[in-house]
This record gives structure tokens, sequence and C-alpha cells, in this order.
């Protein structure tokens, strides 16, 4: 094509024929529209690249060498289109978008010179979008001393003013005149790697232009809701409007920018998952509805961990599965009411029990997740941040979306949560719950952050381990008790030695070491053969099949609840509501709230979905009370056997309560009547074990606390020896 003129297309027409005869093949209706919709809610024509191609593959590739001159050619015969009805379309823009990728996919990073210039289709992370500002395209510049106006076009990222006044043709001064002056809107944002991609800790970042009703594109609450999702970004790629000779301190070099024609949101993750592949599977999975198919998929999200011998352990995972599959959102339009289906889970265990292990293996079945260590939620931050960011020499703030809005509609899966600072775990609070939204207000910016998402942290115990005999678990736990109170489920894994369990974690490990390592020896021998099959690390249900099963019950099943798993549930719930103590129940109740219940109904709700169940039956309603009656967080003292109030929060468990009272009343009746000597600890422990059964290390641990704690009640008069005071 030539760079001037109206250039002819291989049938010969000119172009502005072309194009319109394009337009009648292709386009009618879609600009009958426009013309309707011009200039309030619509101020351009999108065309599919594939359309341009299937029409004249010599245009396709004229505009992508000359994107600029051919976009004009096509505004010009738009302006000429014959309407259906009287409306001027002379100022209406063409974009061209590309959904089935016939323009070559860019990365950000692979970015040159020779790119300059022309039509390029660039995958990235859409990030920190600015508000809408407004673009003078076109200034009326008033002479302050004749008053004549001056009109002159301005560039994309710098502006001009009138060499001299069209009037008197003096050389100003000038002030512009708003009124008269032609504008548009534009938002600038940055296209940078995504963060699995990068090789250093930045990554590299393109600016990039939106302009015109592309502003608002991205739904309902336009681009800055859809800031940190994946783009294919169509545009020209240009340089900054600038004497790249004369400006700036690094000698004659540009800086890029991509002045952006369509933004293709990408599929996620969920949509390359093919079900229909993993028919025959998923069927024979229906089969198999309460005859262990829970216990497969539980055994099959971290092969290399063995849980069965370690009950925590196996119960926690167990709820991984319910969280995999998650319950799903009531939101019925005509009601005022809403339920969130997300399912929160909480692990906090010793360094040693695999949670890093589980948690990167549950992001890999989940269909769609975020999966983040504290020190990189730290960096992205988990709600939303205003950053200052230098746009085209400008200082701009823009909105950074946190991981959880950019978890929405999947999983948000958080390792090391103890190194998240507070205030940001502080500011998920209204994530979490009804309506799962995040509100920014911050630098001018405003939006609100859909965060439907499901969420599972681990982490550790504030002191690094649990303590056998120590405080109650909240007090163990380095986490704000408000998040903890958001959890459906929180398991505390200890790591306790027990030589049956030991034993079948070591031979899993040499044995799928084995295995593995003959695996490999194939792989490098031409003379040696691979096992036939991999007994010990293969799962008993595949990833692939794992994850289609997800998505066929997530799209498909929506459970409801039985009448008897009500039953269940209530009464559960009730249980749980009052201290079951020797004195039939007539102490404080336990501050259990609704969301006790709602838990128990997410839990069951997810597992009948894991088995392809429409109804929630009773056995899917006791695997979420058995699930919750293993959380720590929820009140249920294992030492008694019973509901605990004193378990919540900062309070300590009436088991243990119990035994301090009786370890007190004893060193008073044992110890002497006057003078300050106390009672031998060999001798308290000898009758505390005698008793009540008590072991001689949890005696010395109570001991310790009652001379330590704030509310010391014990002293030593000498070593070995203790005496209430």
């Amino acid at each position: 094509m030539s760079q001037a003129g109206t250039p002819n297309t291989n049938d010969g027409l000119t172009i502005l024929d072309a194009f319109d005869a394009f337009y009648r093949e292709y386009y009618k209706q879609e600009i009958n529209e426009l013309a309707t919709r011009y200039p309030n809610d619509q101020t351009s024509l999108t065309i599919e690249f594939e359309d341009i191609w299937n029409y004249d593959p010599a245009i396709a590739d004229d505009w992508r060498s000359h994107p600029r001159e051919m976009a004009e050619h096509a505004e010009e015969a738009l302006a000429q289109f014959d309407l259906a009805v009287d409306v001027d379309l002379s100022e209406a823009s063409v974009r061209v978008t590309d959904t089935q990728e016939y323009i070559d996919r860019k990365e950000v990073a692979g970015l040159s010179h020779q790119d300059l210039g022309t039509l390029v289709a660039i995958r990235g992370q859409l990030n920190r979008v600015s508000d809408t500002i407004p673009l003078l395209t076109r200034g009326a510049f008033e002479c302050m001393r004749c008053g004549v106006l001056t009109e002159v076009p301005q560039f994309r990222t710098s502006g001009q003013e009138p060499h001299e006044c069209s009037g008197c043709e003096r050389q100003g001064p000038f002030q512009i005149n708003v009124a008269e002056s032609e504008w548009t809107d534009v938002r600038k944002c940055l296209l940078e790697e995504p963060p699995e991609e990068q090789v250093n800790t930045r990554g590299e970042q393109l600016s990039v232009f939106v302009d015109g009703d592309l502003v608002h594109a991205g739904g309902k609450n336009g681009l800055p809701d859809r800031s940190g999702e994946r783009v294919t970004i169509v545009g020209e790629l240009t340089l900054q409007d600038k004497d790249i000779l004369t400006e700036g301190d690094g000698g004659p070099e540009g800086e890029m920018y991509l002045d952006a024609s369509a933004i293709v949101f990408d599929e996620s993750d969920r949509d390359d998952i093919d079900v229909e592949a993993h028919r025959e599977e998923i069927e024979a999975l229906k089969e198999r509805a309460g005859d262990g198919l829970i216990e497969d998929y539980r055994d099959s999200i971290a092969p290399d961990i063995i849980a069965k011998g370690d009950d925590d352990l196996e119960v926690a995972m167990e709820a991984l599965v319910a969280y995999l599959f998650n319950a799903y959102r009531a939101d019925p339009d005509a009601l005022s009411s809403s339920r969130r289906g997300d399912i929160h889970i909480g692990i906090i265990g010793d360094p040693g029990k695999g949670k890093s292990t589980i948690l990167s293996q549950v992001a890999k079945l989940s269909p769609e997740s975020e999966f983040r260590s504290g020190s990189g939620v730290t960096k992205v931050g988990l709600t939303a941040a205003a950053r200052q960011q230098e746009f085209f020499g400008k200082s701009e703030w823009t909105l950074e979306p946190g991981i959880l809005p950019r978890a929405n509609g999947g999983h948000c899966i958080i390792d090391e949560i103890d190194d998240v600072v507070d205030d940001d775990t502080k500011a998920i609070h209204d994530a979490l719950e009804d309506p799962q939204m995040v509100k920014a207000d911050k630098a001018g910016i405003s939006a609100d952050l859909p965060t439907r998402t499901a969420v599972c942290v681990s982490g550790n115990p504030a002191e690094g381990r649990f303590e056998k005999y120590g405080a109650p678990f909240a007090e163990q736990v380095d986490m704000d008790p408000a998040l903890i109170s958001r959890m459906d489920a929180l398991f505390a894994l200890q790591d306790i030695p027990d030589p049956e369990h030991d034993r079948d974690v070591a031979r899993h490990v040499l044995d799928s070491w084995d295995e593995l390592t003959k695996f490999e020896i194939a792989e490098r021998k031409a003379d040696v053969e691979a096992p036939t099959e991999a007994e010990t690390i293969d799962p008993p249900i595949s990833a692939d099949v794992f994850q289609a099963a997800i998505v066929e019950a997530q799209d498909t099943i929506f459970p409801t609840l039985t009448e008897e798993a009500k039953d269940m549930l209530e009464e559960y719930y009730v249980d749980v509501r009052q201290l079951n103590d020797d004195d039939g129940g007539d102490g404080d109740p336990v501050p259990a709230t609704a969301r006790t219940l709602e838990a128990g109904i997410r839990l069951s709700t997810a597992f009948a979905r894991s088995e392809f169940c429409e109804d929630v039956l009773p056995r899917h309603a006791e695997r979420a009370i058995n699930i919750s009656r293993n959380v720590v967080g929820l009140n249920f003292d294992p030492e008694s056997g019973k509901f605990d109030a004193g378990r919540t929060d900062t309070g300590k468990p009436k088991s243990q309560k119990e035994r301090r009272r009786k370890l007190q009343e004893l060193i008073e009746s044992e110890q002497p009547d006057d003078g300050n000597d106390g009672v031998p600890v060999e001798e308290i422990k000898d009758i505390a074990d005698e008793r009540w059964g008590i072991e001689g290390s949890q005696v010395d641990h109570d001991l310790e606390q009652m001379k330590n704690s704030k509310n010391a009640c014990l002293i030593e008069p000498r070593a070995e020896e203790v005496r209430k005071i």
C-alpha cells in the first residue's frame, strides 16, 4: 500500500469502495446499530480481523503494516456509508479486534523496534488502570491580543500551541478555549508480564493508551474491576510524541507505548478443561457415589503425602475436597438477601506437616486459582492499592487489585499467611463475607472490586510449633481473630511422633523415591525398561479427571438440603450452642453463631456436589459435622470429648481449668499451714497420676503456667517446690 493517496485493492477497487463493499457484506447491521446509539452510548465500530482477512487478505496485510492509515480509510468509508437513519458518523472510530488469533501473539518482553508502527496483539496482565481522564485531541486557542480562535491538532502524549495566530499572525499569548476544543476520554494502564513468566522481580511493562468508548470496556464496573486479568491488547505500537533527539537524558532513545484498538480478555484456565474428553471417567465416578469416592478424592490431592493414620490431617484433606468442589452462591435477583457458597479453609500446622505441598497441589487441581506465599501477597496486596506510576512522563495514580479480586470466581490460596502484615489481613473481612466485595476509594479512584472467591490459607503456630499443653488455640495462632471467625473450617496439625504412622510415611517416601528413580533411569538408558505402572506415586484419580469432575459438578450440580440432612445439621447446631457438661448442659452457651450452621450447609452441599448428587443426603451432612468436630476453633475439647465455650478466642478449655483447680486444691491441702515451705513437685505429680491419671509432663506444664502467668497463683519457695499464694 502506498503511503499517500487512496490505494487500490487486489480487485482494482479503491480502498474506500472496498471498505464500503466490506461493510455491506459483513457489518451492515452493526453499523445501523451504531447509528442508533451514536454518540451517547457508542462511538466506534469494532470489526473482527478474521473478517477482514476473509474478505481480502491484501487489506488485512496492509492493516498489519499501516494500522493508522488503514483505520483512517475505514473511518472515511464509514462516514460515507448509506445509513437507515440520518446520523453523521464522520467522527466515529473504527477499531479492529482479533479474537481468533489471526495476528501473531507477542509477549511484553519480546517487543522490538521492528514492531513500531505495526498492528500487534500483545499478551500480558492488565494492571494499574487509571481513572478516566479527559484528553485534548484538537485545541481551540484564543489569541489574547485579537480574540481569534486557532485550532491545532494535539498529539497523544504531548500538547502544542499554535505557532502564530491565524488572525493577527502574532505569536500569542494564547489561552485555550475549553468549550470550543475537542476532547476524548482516555485511560492509562500497564500491560505487564504475568508473575509466573517474570525473569526478574519487576518484570517487563508496557504503557497502554485506551480512548473513546473503549475506556468503558470490561463490563459493569469497567476496566478498573478487570485489572489483574490476563488480556490480549490489539493496537499500534508507537513512540511517545516527543523530540527524541533533544529531550531526555538518555540520548536519542524512544519509549514505546501501545495505542489500544481492542482488549480481548483471556479465557480462564477453567475454559481450557475439556470435560467431554473425560466423559467416560466422570460417568464412572458418578456410579461410585457413596462408595469411597470422597476418600479417593482426598487421597488424590497430594499423593506424596500420606494422610491415613494421621486423623487430623485426614480430616483436613477431606475438607479440601469440599473446598475444591465448593457450594454454590444463592443470589436470586428477585430477593434482597444472598448466601455465599465459597468455602474458606485455614490450616495451621507444625513445620514438616506438608502444608506448602498440599496447598500447591490444591492450586494445581483448582480449575481457576490464584496461589501466593505470604511474602508474595505482601508484594501485590490482598485487596487493592493505589500506586503512583510514571505514564508518558507524568506521574499518575492508578488502582492495582490484590490477589482476592484477581481470584474472583475461583480459588484464592495463600501459603504462610503468618507472613502477611496485620493491616492486610484486617482489610479482607468484607471480602470474605457477603456481598464479597472490596470498595476501593483511593487517590481519587473509586471501584467496587468483586472478591467472590473461596479462600484457603496455611501458616505456622505463633511460636513455630504447637505446645502440647500450651495456651488455647487462638493464642498459639498468629492470625487476626476476626479472620479466624470467617473460616468455615480451621485445622491445627501437630507433628506428634507415632511409630506406626511414621513407619507408613517412611515406607511411602522410600517406595515413591524408588519408583521415580526407575522411571528416570529408563529415560536415560535405552536398554532399561520403565515400570509398567507407578503404584506408589499415581493418585487414585488423575489430576485431569479430578479437574474435569470439578468443572462438571460446578456447572451442572446444585444440590438442595433434604429434610433428614436439615434435621442433622439443626441438631448439631443446637449441641454446639449448649455446653454438654456433667451438670446437664446448663452452662453458658458456646459463642457459635449462624456462621457455624452456614459452614455446615456449605460443606455438606460441597460433598453432595463431589458425588454428583442433586440432594444433600444425611451422609453428606455427617461428613460436614465430622469436619466441624475436628475444627479446633469450633470449641470442641478433645480431652473431654465435649464442646467447650472456653476454647473460643483466648479462653482456656474447661478441662484445663478443672485440672488446674484440682492441682491448686491439692497443693493447698498438702502445704504446711505455717511457714514458707512448699510441696515437692514430684509428690504432686505422683498424687495427680494416682487420683486423676494426669501425666507428669502435663503437671509440669500446668505448674509453670500457674507460677508465671499474669494471674499467678503459685510461688516457688525453693527449687522443685511450689506453694499456693
